[in-house]
């Protein structure tokens, strides 16, 4: 598996984790597997992604800004800082 893919699976299940602490792990799951490229396994770690990693990751933070775009945004944010070698997804302002 190239390095990109397996830091795009850390950041993605990490981002799940951190909205399952805001909304809920049931919710936080349910949002995550409405993305159809993401592969999660049931304590919402994202074990496989099919297709663009860049366009799941835009996919599975547009699904949380749905629920509360002020938490989400705040989330990702600084999540994203952990991971500087992956581009940012577009947040709305």
């Amino acid at each position: 598996m190239e390095d990109n893919k397996k830091q795009y699976l850390l950041l993605l299940s990490e981002i799940i984790a951190k909205e399952a602490i805001i909304f809920g792990p049931d919710m936080a799951i349910l949002k995550a597997r409405r993305v159809a490229s993401l592969v999660i396994d049931n304590n919402g770690n994202v074990i496989d992604i099919k297709g663009y990693s860049a366009d799941a990751a835009q996919e599975l933070v547009n699904e949380y800004i749905k629920l509360s775009e002020q938490a989400v945004k705040d989330v990702i944010n600084q999540v994203f800082i952990k991971y500087p070698q992956i581009k940012k997804v577009n947040i709305p302002t």
